[in-house]
């Protein structure tokens, strides 16, 4: 899919050392609407309102071991935006449904001892439909397998490298105008 339209495709490297605040924790902002700046078609990318994003990398200063001491299977990526088509289970209460949206871009094992993972090789993290994060500040949180806030994370470096596809827009004006014969 991003072969088709290579302009439209961002590799974004983001350390949490760099964040806005200065200070790895497990909540970090970046600006990445700066990248807009950059871009050959900033005008199509502007106005994008949703795109796909999928986590391709990610790194923590914590051992497996301290991840089993925790009790933490699973690492939960979340970026705080809007997703259309994206739902997590939850526990089923009076006031709440079984399932939720999500705003989980990826999942990353720990590699602790008392969990068995299947084979990230070949089940690795894919693309997630998300709100257009180019049009202004992002927020990624880090959350166990049950959505709480990673603990013991504070000062500790992690890392994520993200893949952003934005796919062509259509233009407004082949869209909505009809064509004109002369």
């Amino acid at each position: 899919m991003e072969q088709q339209n290579p302009t439209n495709l961002f590799n974004v490297y983001l350390n949490a050392r760099d964040c806005l605040a200065g200070v790895p924790s497990n909540t970090c902002r970046w600006d990445i609407g700066s990248i807009l700046s950059q871009a050959p078609n900033a005008e199509e990318l502007e106005n994008a309102g949703t795109c796909l994003i999928k986590v391709k990398f990610f790194n923590i200063e914590r051992s497996p071991t301290q991840f089993t001491s925790d009790g933490t299977s699973t690492i939960q990526i979340r970026m705080i935006n809007q997703y259309p088509n994206n739902i997590e289970s939850t526990l089923q209460s009076t006031t709440s449904k079984n399932v939720i949206s999500s705003n989980i871009i990826g999942v990353v094992g720990t590699g602790s001892s008392d969990y068995t993972y299947s084979d990230y090789q070949s089940n690795p993290n894919d693309y997630v439909a998300i709100a257009n994060p180019f049009k202004n500040q992002i927020e990624v949180q880090l959350t166990d397998q049950d959505g709480t806030a990673l603990a013991n994370v504070s000062n500790k470096d992690w890392a994520l490298w993200l893949c952003v596809y934005v796919p062509p827009q259509v233009d407004i004006l082949t869209k909505n105008m009809p064509a004109l014969n002369y």
